[in-house]
């Protein structure tokens, strides 16, 4: 079997939210390009004799793997594992980062097969979890991250679609006891009307209270603007001229998000009485909404 790794497995950056983002020192694999091309490829080579078996036993026998750098933050890195020879097939390779705050991904283990039972839908499903493995399906698909140009959203109109698919899952998330967070939207992915948490490792245990639901979610489902700080070394993180805007944090004005987000909320409401718990003072008019759901959806 051939293992062939790209070029980008070595470097210091990443490209999130349409910019060029610099990796912390303290989560690199080396000092130079090519330290960190060397001990990557001797970490992934000894994974892929663990893990190649196990996938060869679900999707056939194994040629040739081609290995690439997906993304890379504070927790772990991500690779793009191309395989072919009797299927082709791609996969994510989770690789937890040097001085991760995770210290072991089996620590998830039973609440991500629980999640993967509940909610394999909307999720990328775990094949394989070790210590500092984490093998998943690889999801196409459009990151929402890829909605923003730096600080600024671009796709008003499909960003929309994204506030009530966010909401409805959360809230059916929340009724079965768990929480995701912290969110970023760079961990979640549009494909076929649904949305996909690619992370994992931050459903939580908790029983969320309907009226908790809102503040607990209020902004979801794009990162705020904020998070993106000029840096001296890259000018790639640019301010615009422009500043930013509702649609910037909510993916469209702030009338429209609360009905959007509400409208999905609503969706998996057992009752009326359940909805307004969760509505609380944040809309005016809960029972406009809830007809207008029924008319939709029931």
């Amino acid at each position: 079997m051939r293992v062939k790794f790209d070029d980008n497995i070595g470097t210091e950056t990443i490209e999130c939210w349409g910019i060029t983002i610099h990796l912390l020192k303290s989560i690199l694999f080396g000092k130079t390009e090519e330290e960190r091309k060397k001990r990557i490829k001797e970490i992934i080579s000894e994974k892929l004799l663990e893990i190649l078996p196990k996938i060869e036993k679900r999707y056939g026998y194994i040629e040739e793997v081609r290995v690439s750098l997906a993304s890379a933050w504070t927790r772990y890195y991500v690779f793009k594992l191309e395989c072919s020879g009797e299927n082709k097939n791609v996969f994510a390779l989770n690789l937890l980062s040097p001085n991760s705050p995770l210290k072991s991904f089996k620590k998830f283990e039973k609440t991500i097969k629980d999640i993967a039972k509940k909610f394999s839908e909307n999720i990328a499903m775990p094949l394989y979890i070790s210590d500092d493995v984490l093998l998943q399906e690889w999801v196409e698909g459009k990151l929402l991250s890829d909605f923003k140009d730096g600080d600024i959203l671009v796709d008003e109109e499909n960003a929309k679609k994204c506030i009530p698919l966010t909401s409805s899952f959360l809230y059916r998330l929340k009724k079965a006891g768990y929480v995701y967070t912290p969110w970023d939207d760079y961990e979640v992915v549009l494909k076929n009307n649904k949305i996909i948490l690619l992370d994992v490792t931050r459903f939580v245990k908790r029983n969320l209270k309907e009226e908790e639901f809102f503040e607990f979610y209020y902004g979801v489902p794009f990162t705020a603007p904020e998070i993106i700080k000029p840096h001296p070394e890259n000018p790639a993180h640019r301010l615009y001229w422009r500043g930013v805007d509702d649609k910037d944090y909510f993916g469209t004005d702030r009338k429209e998000y609360l009905r959007l987000f509400f409208l999905g909320v609503a969706k998996e409401c057992e009752s009326f009485e359940e909805f307004k718990r969760v509505c609380g003072n944040v809309i005016k008019d809960a029972e406009g909404l809830w007809r207008e759901v029924f008319r939709k959806f029931r």
